[in-house]
């Protein structure tokens, strides 16, 4: 496997040290070996000529900037964080580690399940006591997430720039739909540690319940309002994120020069023009990229 070209230069420097120390080394014992001592004498004479291997070798990496901390700025780290990729696979991640350590796991995925319209709706006997024990209302979740969703789509649709752009509807839907199971797991997970029994107090229960809902709300909402801020920070060509962002105009001005902030995609797909009043990207021609 070929490593990249900026790690190959991490371990080159590396080892150059060690190349240096030998032929310094290797040069002191010639010279004291050509004084007619023996070959330990002159390698203990030079050791000591030379001084501590390690203290030189922590110095010299500092310097050739190939410590092990150096090896964090070769790293794909920004190729990582604007990659399409990324978003989907935390979501699938945060989702698998709320599921998968869940005992009742299939319980969970059956209601989750459950927020599909052509499924049968199931019904809860009794809500505290949780009865079915394993049967969580869904109606909430069902309409919020639901009416997130749509609103979603329809800004997507709204927005000029991801008009006639597969790739951002494809990306759209690879990170909309692991959102909404994320977030019914969640609601699944959690209700049933407050519905479950019944508490001593039942005022204290239902302000607990009403607490959940809100907070619940507020998360969805944030959830929702980043997926999309992040959708429109995103190249609809490459799915990469825009860089090298220039602010222009004025923030007091609406309507003769308002301020508007322009973002470039880095592969060279086209300029991102953003502002109170619209959402444009203007795609550079020249530029040839696969369809």
């Amino acid at each position: 496997m070929k490593l990249p070209r900026e790690l190959s230069e991490w371990l080159s420097r590396r080892r150059r040290f060690r190349e240096e120390w030998d032929f310094h080394r290797e040069m002191a014992i010639a010279e004291f070996e050509a004084l007619g001592l023996s070959r330990t004498e002159a390698t203990r004479l030079a050791e000591r000529r030379l001084g501590s291997y390690f203290a030189h070798r922590r110095s010299a990496l500092r310097q050739l900037r190939a410590q092990i901390t150096d090896l964090l700025d070769v790293l794909p780290w920004c190729r990582i964080r604007s990659s399409a990729l990324l978003v989907p696979a935390i979501v699938l991640l945060t989702l698998a580690a709320i599921v998968l350590p869940n005992p009742h796991r299939l319980e969970v995925l059956a209601n989750t399940a459950s927020l599909l319209p052509f499924l049968p709706n199931r019904h809860v006997d009794r809500f505290v006591p949780l009865t079915p024990s394993n049967l969580v209302p869904m109606a909430f979740p069902d309409v919020m997430l639901w009416g997130l969703t749509l609103i979603g789509l329809a800004r997507v649709a709204a927005t000029p720039k991801f008009r006639r752009q597969w790739r951002i509807w494809a990306f759209t839907a690879a990170t909309l739909v692991p959102l909404v199971v994320l977030s019914a797991a969640l609601w699944t997970t959690a209700l049933p540690l407050l519905m479950k029994d019944r508490w001593h107090s039942d005022a204290l229960q239902g302000l607990a319940l009403v607490t959940f809902c809100f907070a619940y709300s507020g998360w969805a909402f944030l959830v929702f309002k980043v997926w999309y801020r992040d959708l429109l920070s995103r190249c609809p060509i490459c799915l990469r994120r825009l860089g090298m962002a220039e602010l222009r105009g004025n923030s007091a001005d609406l309507l003769i020069a308002p301020l508007e902030r322009e973002t470039i995609c880095l592969y060279g797909h086209g300029v991102n023009l953003e502002s109170h009043w619209s959402q444009t990207f203007e795609v550079d021609r020249s530029t040839k990229w696969p369809a």
